[in-house]
């Protein structure tokens, strides 16, 4: 019995699924954290309601209705995927946890992150 491994990592019919979704948004959203440290806040819930918006229209979603339950499903992926990333980031000192950041670290430009920081 022989088992065949899938051709493509992400479709277009994975990413309609809130798995699929959250996985693209942890991705990109870590990657771009990871490659350029770029990570403000709304960058993930951005990512999120684009994936979940271009699912919408390539479904065929019409009415304001469609866009409406696109909107809450982006919040969802959103926060699955920083769920996701907060619960499989490597802790950091509490006052970090807390969302305290000192002084220095705002100030710093080279204080890169690290792969899953925070999004927060």
């Amino acid at each position: 019995m022989s088992s065949q491994l899938p051709n493509d990592f992400f479709t277009i019919q994975s990413m309609l699924t809130l798995s699929g979704a959250t996985g693209a948004t942890f991705v990109i959203c870590n990657g771009l954290q990871q490659a350029f440290n770029f990570n403000p806040k709304w960058l993930g819930l951005l990512v999120a309601q684009l994936i979940v918006g271009a699912g919408v229209a390539a479904s065929g979603g019409d009415g304001l209705i469609a866009y409406l339950v696109g909107l809450i499903n982006g919040f969802l992926v959103f926060c699955s995927a920083a769920g996701a990333t907060s619960a499989l980031g490597q802790g950091g000192p509490p006052a970090i946890a807390r969302g305290e950041v000192a002084a220095a670290d705002k100030q710093s430009p080279t204080n890169k992150r690290r792969f899953l920081s925070s999004w927060f």
